[in-house]
């Protein structure tokens, strides 16, 4: 067993029966281990045994962790060093901007408040089941009460997967996340879907305004709302008749960027009925009659969806006077987004295969498509098994309620 137990005496200390006692033998424990950050050996001792078994237990304990690769540096991590090192060396050069930002703020906002004093090694279930309970009744920086169960899940994603990594880097043996029972569970949000007719009825009323174009970009052919306003001309292919989306308008620590799209999947081409091309060529004459007008003080940098200066939306103002626009002439409430919605089901319940469907909308796998939209894809198995039994029975002519 590699290791050495030290034998010493102290004075007025307390015994293991809790006696005070004059005079004590006390025992140390000297060892080497392997710092699994740097590999390097150091050699460190554990004091304060006040027996030899007691010692003995330890060091065997220690030398059966290092034999089997389960060794934990000895030295206290604090939570907060932890989160804060983890954001720089593994986060910000791993995401998005935009992603990163939103992980910096659970943290520097909910993590490190709540949980940064803690030794890491001794994190433990009770306390992420605490911080939860108290994010949900109290949470909110402001004090006016707890914060939402999807910021809370939000907060629960990104502890969960930095514990994940602490893992990995052998700083603890097992997450504690394993053992939570506090996991919030937000309600899925369902907004309103307008039907074709009610489309086309948003449509006829934003004609030529600056609406026109992202309205029927997100309602006919499931564009996100960042990726309508980054479009430029250069992105459309008149002749072809498609749109190519390779970027995303987002604001980022208040200035508007332009970015990746939201996945790999969502750098798409995409087909789109001659209507929609007719709206986007009236946009985009009226811009170069704008330019012709403002001469040089309009900047040219392609955008379709601009303002008659040319210059780029933020998209935060745009969903604000789109939903401001929706009120005025007293539509049925719907978000922006909803409109992306609104086309996903229109494609499903007009017979496109949920695959199609899934590539057009951007989405990373089929999966999320279909756990969006599984109240469409219900009716659409109902149909399916009727037409079945329609044909096997020689049912065609008897309709089936």
């Amino acid at each position: 067993m590699q290791g050495q137990i030290l034998e010493e005496e102290r004075f007025n200390v307390l015994d293991k029966q809790g006696k005070m006692r004059k005079k004590l033998k006390v025992y140390s424990v000297r060892y080497r281990y392997t710092d699994p950050e740097t590999g390097k050996r150091k050699r460190t001792t554990k004091r304060g045994f006040l027996t030899k078994a007691d010692a003995e237990a330890f060091l065997l304990e220690i030398n059966n962790q290092q034999n089997q690769n389960m060794f934990f540096t000895p030295k206290a991590v604090l939570v907060k060093d932890f989160l804060t090192e983890w954001l720089k060396s593994y986060v910000e050069v791993n995401v998005r901007e935009t992603t990163y930002n939103g992980y910096k703020r659970i943290i520097e906002k909910h993590l490190i408040p709540n949980l940064g004093g803690l030794d890491l090694k001794k994190l433990s279930s009770l306390d992420i089941d605490r911080l939860y309970a108290f994010l949900l009744k109290e949470g909110r920086m402001d004090g006016k009460g707890g914060l939402s169960p999807k910021t809370v899940q939000y907060t629960h994603r990104v502890l969960n997967e930095a514990l994940s990594y602490a893992v990995k880097k052998k700083l603890i043996y097992v997450s504690p996340m394993t053992s939570i029972s506090n996991t919030p569970k937000p309600k899925k949000y369902r907004g309103n879907i307008y039907t074709a007719n009610e489309i086309l009825q948003l449509l006829e009323i934003t004609k030529d305004t600056i609406y026109e174009v992202p309205i029927a970009l997100a309602s006919i052919c499931g564009l996100r709302e960042g990726e309508c306003l980054a479009l430029q001309e250069n992105d459309i292919d008149f002749n072809n008749m498609t749109i190519k989306i390779t970027k995303q308008l987002t604001r980022v620590n208040n200035i508007v960027k332009v970015t990746p799209p939201k996945s790999e999947e969502s750098n798409r081409i995409i087909n789109a009925p001659k209507e929609v091309f007719d709206i986007i060529q009236r946009r985009i004459e009226k811009n170069h009659l704008n330019k012709q007008l403002l001469e040089n003080e309009y900047h040219d940098e392609g955008w379709i969806i601009c303002y008659d200066n040319g210059k780029c939306i933020n998209p935060q103002y745009f969903s604000k006077n789109f939903a401001n626009m929706i009120a005025r002439k007293k539509l049925k409430k719907i978000r922006f987004h909803d409109l992306r919605h609104s086309c996903a089901s229109l494609m499903l319940t007009s017979g496109v295969a949920i695959k199609t469907a899934s590539q057009i909308l951007g989405h990373s796998s089929i999966s999320i498509t279909a756990d969006l939209y599984t109240h469409v894809t219900t009716d659409n198995k109902r149909i399916a098994a009727e037409q079945v039994g329609n044909t096997l029975f020689k049912k065609s002519d008897e309709k089936i309620n």
